[in-house]
């Protein structure tokens, strides 16, 4: 769909990103990013979730305005065209997640879970400030039990594996990634909100490094 491939925001949405720090949380499925960013956001007030909004029904359990926003594929529609969005993003499902400027706060931190090839994309925009934060489990065997529980079919299995490599050779490749390990849930949400702090730890930074290093060649 080019409306989506070539959408870009409007120069009024971009400037409003000038008053916005930005943390993408990456990582591969199961790793526990939602899990770690909601005990962030229950902790810490100044953190604050940028909310998509989506064009799909609710999903069991799911709120409007605390998971996602609902919206109509006409209004979300009428928000491309007038270049009203940060991103806009397609599903395999032909569904469609945005999120808009509104949902970007201007006082504390927003913090997103994005995917790995969608990190280039919030980079080149004008954020006030910009970090990513990359989650790993504590090894492979943990890994593979957390991914067990979502009940994968072999395809979904499949297609979540290659999403995890080339997340992982991200992470790998980025002089600028800073690595949380998912182990004990206190430990990692404290190490997340120190690392939107930019706040480092040099020996989680080299563990973390070498976790994803081994996750990576598991999978090939």
């Amino acid at each position: 769909m080019k409306i989506v491939t070539d959408y870009r925001p409007s120069q009024t949405v971009l400037n409003r990103l000038r008053q916005v720090d930005f943390v993408a949380v990456i990582g591969p499925t199961a790793v526990g990013k939602t899990t770690l960013i909601t005990a962030v956001l229950r902790k810490h007030p100044s953190a604050r979730l940028i909310i998509t909004d989506t064009n799909r029904a609710p999903r069991p359990g799911e709120r409007d305005g605390a998971d996602y926003h609902f919206r109509s594929r006409e209004a979300m529609f009428a928000h491309i065209k007038n270049r009203e969005y940060v991103n806009l993003a397609p599903s395999v499902t032909g569904d469609l997640y945005a999120s808009h400027p509104d949902s970007y706060p201007y006082k504390g931190t927003g913090i997103m879970a994005v995917l790995a090839d969608a990190v280039p994309y919030f980079k080149s925009l004008p954020f006030r400030s910009f970090r990513q934060v990359f989650i790993v489990p504590p090894d492979w065997s943990v890994w593979q039990a957390r991914m067990e529980t979502h009940r994968f079919t072999p395809e979904q299995r499949a297609r979540r594996l290659l999403e995890a490599k080339e997340s992982l050779q991200y992470a790998l490749d980025g002089p600028d990634i800073t690595f949380v390990i998912n182990d004990d849930l206190d430990t990692a949400a404290a190490d997340l909100w120190h690392r939107m702090q930019n706040e480092s730890d040099i020996a989680v930074q080299h563990a973390g490094r070498n976790i994803a290093a081994e996750l990576l060649r598991n999978i090939q």
